[in-house]
């Protein structure tokens, strides 16, 4: 049995066939599309995400008030998780679904996979079960594949703001050193 669509947001006489990319409302062709189009109500646009060469100048100047991510795990205090969690309540459950897919099964409890009594579990399999719950979510419509891809987003620039940091550090530390050595050999020619 084929899944219909639901009737044009315009004409309300025929079956949708595009979808508009903005509100996903379905239009039967293309003068309904441009009317659309046309008297699309404003939706309101998400902010732009900062690029790795933004997040490196911003960990330059971060002020002594402010402190830097350390670790991973600091991005639950930050404001941009925050935010995420208000525009999606549900992101904590999902996220603690994936993670609770790489666990062993209980005991007594059977895996989606058929395994052999004298088998064992393995990290590679709990990583494969999460691996393939993430596949699905982002094969799903909606806001649990956006909830994940906002979040998997979040990450990458979370993991880009602690690479700056440690690059800052580095190169202070490197600076540093240089000024040792250099006052070092003065004070051997001397």
């Amino acid at each position: 049995m084929a899944a219909t669509r639901p009737p044009c947001f315009i004409c309300n006489a025929v079956e949708g066939k595009y979808k508009c990319p903005r509100c996903e409302e379905f239009t039967c062709s293309l003068p309904c599309s441009r009317e659309h189009r046309d008297n699309h109500p404003a939706v309101e646009e998400k902010p732009k995400l900062p690029t790795s060469t933004d997040l490196a100048v911003e960990a330059q100047q971060v002020s002594p008030n402010q402190k830097p991510p350390n670790k991973l795990s600091d991005i639950v205090d930050t404001t941009e998780y925050k935010t995420l969690l208000q525009r999606y309540p549900d992101l904590e459950k999902y996220l603690w679904s994936i993670a609770t897919a790489t666990d062993p099964p209980q005991p007594g409890q059977r895996g989606k996979m058929p395994r052999k009594a004298n088998q064992s579990w393995t990290k590679e399999e709990g990583m494969t079960n999460a691996v393939q719950l993430v596949q699905s979510i982002k094969a799903s419509p909606g806001d649990v594949r956006d909830a994940i891809r906002e979040f998997s987003d979040l990450v990458s620039i979370f993991k880009a703001r602690i690479q700056a940091q440690d690059d800052q550090v580095r190169k202070q530390r490197a600076e540093e050193d240089a000024q040792i050595i250099s006052g070092l050999l003065r004070e051997e020619k001397s």
